[in-house]
C-alpha cells in the first residue's frame, strides 16, 4: 500500500505538511488532546511533505507515546488543499490521516499524559463532533471501525 501521497504545488508555492493519528483502543474509542481554543483534536504533527508520511507517524508515535509497534489500520486518509482552498493553514497542505489500534496499557498511558486527554466512544463523538478536529476525521474513524470503508486511501474533502 503506497503511503506518500504528495501533490505538485503551483509553480512557486512551498506545500506544508501534516500528519494526523486516529488512535483506536480495545473498545473503539478515540483518544483525543486537550481542550485548546475550546475543541479537540487527535495528535498531530508537521511532516516535511517529501518524506513518507507512514515511516514519520511511527517515529512520532515512539517518541511521543511510546508505541513502538503501531498496528496500523488498512485504511487511511488523504487531503491536499489548493491554493485557494487552504484546509487549517494559509498554503497548500498535504496532509495524511492513519489509523492505529491500540491496546488497554497504552490507551491508559495516553491518558496518564495529561488531565486533557479523553477516550470518547461513539456516543461521546457525536455528541461533541462539532468540537473535534479535523473536521471529517471521526466520519473516517467510523467507517473503519464499522467496516463499511474499503483498503486503501480515503480522499478526505
Amino acid at each position: 500500500m503506497p503511503t506518500n501521497h504528495t501533490a505538485s504545488p503551483p509553480s512557486g508555492t512551498q506545500m506544508e505538511g501534516r500528519a494526523y493519528v486516529l488512535l483506536l483502543d480495545d473498545d473503539d474509542r478515540i483518544l483525543l488532546c486537550g481542550s485548546c481554543c475550546g475543541g479537540w483534536t487527535v495528535p498531530q504533527f508537521p511532516v516535511d511533505p517529501d518524506v513518507d508520511f507512514r515511516a514519520a507517524t511511527t517515529q512520532f508515535l515512539s517518541a511521543g507515546f511510546r508505541i513502538d509497534n503501531p498496528r496500523y489500520g488498512r485504511v487511511y486518509g488523504i487531503h491536499t488543499t489548493g491554493e485557494k482552498d487552504c484546509w487549517e493553514r494559509d498554503r497548500p497542505t498535504v496532509s495524511q490521516v492513519f489509523i492505529v489500534r491500540i491496546d488497554a496499557q497504552e490507551s491508559m498511558a495516553f491518558l496518564a499524559m495529561s488531565p486533557s486527554h479523553v477516550r470518547w466512544g461513539a456516543r461521546e463523538l457525536v455528541q461533541h463532533r462539532r468540537m473535534i478536529s479535523p473536521e471529517g476525521v471521526i466520519l473516517l474513524a467510523r467507517g473503519y471501525v464499522e467496516g463499511w470503508l474499503p483498503d486503501g486511501s480515503i480522499s478526505l474533502y
